[in-house]
């Protein structure tokens, strides 16, 4: 390959780089990540508490008394 044309590849590729991560980092003011919303810190109800063998255990003891 030419001097010329390498030069011109490498302008072109270094732009274009230059182009997409620009747009990515726009992009995201203009369209928010869903994940970091006002609603996604506040804690699930809907899925039920896991017992912990401590607990499982104090209620095993309470009802055997």
């Amino acid at each position: 390959m030419r001097a010329a044309t390498r030069n011109n590849v490498t302008n072109r590729l270094f732009m274009s780089t230059f182009l997409v991560a620009f747009s990515s980092v726009a992009l995201t003011s203009v369209f928010p990540c869903p994940a970091h919303s006002l609603d996604s810190d506040s804690p699930v109800k809907e899925l039920p508490q896991k017992k912990s063998k401590q607990q499982t255990l104090a209620q095993e003891l309470h009802s055997q008394q």
